[in-house]
């Protein structure tokens, strides 16, 4: 079991960095359950959503938005139904060209072989100096800019 979730980890992470949310979700299942450990006061989107459906709209709205400098998997470690992934990274927002450079940490759960759970921490530095720049701090629910 832990070889065949670090080959779909390893697909994962190559859909999110190819920035293609359509092959990304054919690893989700419906019952997926996304949580970003970001305060709303830092980013109004981080948080807990539960759903497939709703973890595809939060990311949608956001993934457009960034061009993805660099996505680089620094570490996996994968278990019978858990993994923890440590990812480096340089987004650049693309209306404004503020870059956020910083890791995160994402942990996984499955269940006969699919993802149920994926909780992230990041860097809150970084990401609370990117949504100060964007003026994204408390309140909005998106990274573009009205």
């Amino acid at each position: 079991m832990p070889e065949a979730i670090s080959s779909m980890l390893e697909d994962f992470y190559d859909a999110w960095r190819a920035q293609d949310l359509d092959w990304l979700a054919t690893y989700l299942p419906s019952d997926f359950r996304h949580t970003m450990h970001i305060p709303h006061a830092i980013y109004a989107d981080g948080g807990a959503l539960e759903g497939k459906t709703h973890v595809m709209e939060r990311w949608r709205r956001y993934v457009p938005q960034c061009e993805f400098l660099r996505y680089e998997l620094s570490a996996l470690l994968v278990g019978k139904d858990i993994a923890a992934a440590e990812i480096s990274f340089v987004y650049r927002h693309r209306e404004t060209g503020v870059t956020l450079e910083t890791t995160k940490a994402n942990l996984w759960a499955f269940e006969a072989g699919w993802p149920i759970r994926m909780t992230e921490y990041y860097n809150l530095t970084g990401v609370e100096a990117l949504t100060r720049s964007l003026g994204l701090c408390g309140g909005s629910r998106q990274m573009a800019r009205t």
